[in-house]
């Protein structure tokens, strides 16, 4: 309800964004016009917002009354927010270009095909009305110097079916939901990229505290009444499962497929922002749905109703960082090492390369000097899996990637040969050891076995400062607690009370072990 979100509410959902190294939030067209407060936040953590105007997913009427009520409302948002320097972009309507598809028999969303040749008329020309006319006029008038978008998804306004996104092409925005809505595979992510991508997204779960908010243990299965009603989308649990049953081990319990559900979420996102990013600059912006959620429910948020933070919103900080480690693992049989930078000075740095046995042995280790221009990507390190592996079966083996400067490591990754739902689990011994120096205020973790998306948990609300991640047998990770400060200005390091340690295996049905 909106009139119960607070000013900390809405500072926790800003600093979580800017703390996950985000730049701009897309205020979307099916939503509202958010509080004076939201866009103060904005300017003052200095996020873009990408602004709809209020109108999605269907057409409006042209009477005058409705056109004038359309046209106060535009020039009383656009003057509430003209001085607020956060704000990037006016945007007409969401999907209303496409999903209409004027120019174009039969590749929209079927609206048109249904009326008859007046009907259609008259409704392609009241659209123009409001977002041709209307909306832009009242940018161009009371916010001079803002550019206007009739539509997103849109490739130009050019008055015919160059017009229309419904195909990735060489301009314009993109709204790419072949995953998840489509059933395409996560790799798909990889090579449907255009220049602004402005929608896609993957749904999961909230973690299990979440959901016994709103459930009884009755209700934990897939498709009982409680879960299919906190879920707005008519397939979206199954598909959650049909995905898992691709890509990861199945989990033993309804409990333990929220956990997964996060994980699986976090790699399918992971491989549509870095593929996004690699791309650069022929891509140059990512905007996955969704930030946040309205309510307690199963969606394409990366934070839950309660601001908790699931495993997406953990990947996206690190897949958002200004400089970032990429590998296309589209094609088994090689290996190219992506650099990503949006510095605006040159990197100049050191990639170390080590391959592991997964009992943590190491094979071979060596490295490459890597020079990146600014505000660049570049392939720094490219290798045919079999020169890799001298003879090393791809199950028995991992790669660890670690591009570091002047003695600080600035982004590192594991790169497995085999899909994830190969990859060998293991039971674990995790242990966790307070570093005496932090006072109490960071800690560290360590695994006996290799130990797959390891998860932190505490008894207070906070985030830690990595989680859902894989540690290799022997080696060290240390990790801080962080709550929000009593006036939601600041994340706070913290001694987490009740602190759990779990991983994949936790979770995974027993004949998988």
């Amino acid at each position: 309800f909106t009139t119960e979100v607070t000013e900390e509410r809405y500072r926790h959902e800003i600093a979580t964004a800017v703390e996950s190294n985000m730049n701009m939030l897309r205020v979307w067209g099916g939503g509202i016009y958010e509080e004076d407060i939201f866009y103060q936040l904005c300017d003052e953590y200095g996020l873009l917002v990408w602004q709809d105007f209020m109108f999605a997913c269907s057409m409006y009427p042209g009477d005058e009354a409705f056109l004038e009520n359309v046209k106060k409302e535009a020039e009383y948002n656009v003057k509430r927010l003209r001085n607020h320097p956060c704000i990037a972009l006016w945007c007409g309507n969401n999907e209303i270009d496409s999903a209409w598809s004027q120019f174009e028999e039969n590749m929209g969303w079927g609206w048109k095909e249904k009326l008859g040749a007046e009907q259609r008329t008259t409704m392609w020309a009241d659209y123009i009305k409001i977002f041709h006319r209307i909306l832009p006029e009242a940018v161009a008038a009371f916010h001079p110097g803002v550019d206007y978008w009739p539509s997103s998804p849109l490739r130009e306004l050019t008055g015919d079916i160059n017009q229309h996104a419904t195909r990735i092409v060489g301009e314009g925005d993109v709204h790419y939901w072949g995953v998840w809505h489509g059933i395409e595979p996560f790799e798909n992510y990889n090579t449907k990229v255009g220049r602004f991508m402005s929608e896609y997204g993957f749904q999961s779960f909230p973690e299990l505290k979440t959901v016994m908010s709103y459930a009884e243990e009755q209700d934990l299965e897939l498709t009982s009444e409680v879960m299919l009603a906190h879920q707005k989308n008519g397939r979206g649990n199954l598909l959650i499962k049909e995905y898992m049953d691709m890509y990861l081990p199945q989990p033993k319990d309804f409990k333990a497929f929220l956990y997964m559900s996060q994980i699986l979420q976090a790699e399918a996102i992971r491989i549509a922002i870095e593929s996004h990013r690699r791309n650069k600059p022929y891509c140059m912006g990512t905007l996955y749905w969704q930030m946040n959620d309205c309510w307690p429910v199963a969606s394409w948020a990366g934070m839950d109703y309660n601001g908790r933070w699931k495993a997406l919103q953990y990947t996206v900080r690190s897949s958002f960082k200004d400089v970032l480690l990429s590998i296309d693992g589209t094609d088994r049989e090689k290996v190219d090492i992506h650099v990503v930078s949006d510095l605006r000075t040159a990197v100049s740095a050191e990639l170390v390369l080590t391959l592991y046995q997964f009992n943590g042995s190491v094979l071979r280790e060596w490295a490459h000097p890597v020079e990146l221009g600014a505000d660049s990507a570049a392939i720094v390190f490219s290798s045919p899996v079999a020169e890799l592996l001298e003879g090393q079966g791809v199950g028995d083996v991992l790669l660890g990637i670690c591009l570091q400067a002047d003695g600080q490591v600035i982004d590192h990754k594991l790169h497995y040969f085999t899909p994830e739902k190969e990859i060998p689990l293991q039971r674990s011994v995790i242990t966790v050891l307070e570093t005496p120096e932090s006072g109490g205020l960071s800690f560290t973790v360590t695994s006996d076995v290799l130990a797959r998306g390891v998860y932190l948990t505490s008894e207070e609300e906070g985030i830690f400062s990595d989680n859902y991640f894989d540690l290799l047998p022997g080696q060290t990770k240390t990790i801080e607690f962080s709550q929000r400060g009593n006036d939601g200005r600041d994340w706070i390091p913290a001694a987490p009370k009740g602190l759990k340690v779990q991983s994949m295996v936790d979770f995974v049905s027993e004949d998988l072990l």
